[in-house]
């Protein structure tokens, strides 16, 4: 069988299985929910949201440390501190004292939120070169896991260039959309299925419909935290937020033929 027609099968199939999350009597409060994300996200977001989303379950991260190096600061929020502090085995007060700062930011905006103890031209306190990179990997900062495809900058980025932006210095970006130009080339051999890609995610189709709004879903778990997504989840009657490996293969073929992923 044609690898593209078995790329196109694999992700229909995928979105088609999908249905089997939702309860007998179908999604709840859907509107509502809908409302809800759009006052965490603005809509003027879509669909760089929802393509960034898809981008960052596809991306193999390589750990490289190149973020721990360069980024100028990281905020990390009382959450952030519980989780990290308990994976250390510390307090969540000795955790503060001696991991973090007061935020760059003040006012209402930042709330509890503190900054990293990263002096400039340093690396993260966690950083660890013989890992390599983060040594609390598995409880990072929230933004630390949003980035780089949903961090705040980069979303805004997208909005005002209207497209989707790539980011050099990461070799597990480049790898990633090598991989979205080598299919969206072949589909441009293949009249027939790149049409059928096309018409599948411009329609309205209910296995369509669904597959947008668990991505939308787990891009809010990414960006914001489990907490919060779990409760939308809830509310939509789901038992818990998908798990990234079930909507793989359908964000692959939806990240390569979203026309802002094209140059």
């Amino acid at each position: 069988m044609d690898l593209r027609r078995e790329e196109i099968d694999r992700g229909i199939n995928a979105m088609q299985a999908l249905q089997r999350l939702v309860p007998e009597g179908g999604l709840k409060n859907r509107d509502r929910v809908r409302e809800e994300m759009d006052e965490l996200i603005s809509p003027e977001f879509e669909p760089y949201f929802s393509a960034n989303a898809a981008l960052h379950l596809l991306v193999a991260c390589e750990r490289c440390g190149r973020c721990c190096l360069e980024e100028k600061g990281i905020a990390v929020s009382i959450d952030d501190c519980r989780r990290i502090a308990r994976h250390l085995g510390l307090s969540l007060k000795k955790f503060m004292m001696e991991y973090t700062r007061p935020h760059d930011l003040l006012g209402e905006l930042v709330g509890s939120a503190r900054m990293l103890g990263k002096k400039e031209g340093e690396p993260c306190p966690f950083f660890d070169s013989s890992l390599p990179g983060c040594r609390i990997y598995s409880v990072k900062p929230q933004v630390c896991t949003a980035a780089l495809y949903l961090s705040k900058m980069n979303l805004l980025t997208c909005e005002e260039q209207q497209k989707i932006g790539t980011f050099p210095i990461c070799s597990a970006d480049e790898k990633l959309r090598a991989r979205i130009a080598d299919y969206s080339l072949r589909l441009d051999e293949d009249a027939e299925a790149k049409s059928e890609l096309e018409g599948l995610f411009a329609s309205n189709g209910p296995e369509v419909e669904l597959f947008r709004l668990l991505l939308r879903l787990k891009g809010m778990e990414i960006y914001f935290g489990p907490e919060r997504a779990e409760r939308l989840a809830r509310r939509l009657g789901l038992a818990r937020v998908p798990e990234d490996e079930v909507l793989k293969e359908a964000g692959f073929l939806y990240a390569a033929t979203i026309n802002l992923l094209r140059e």
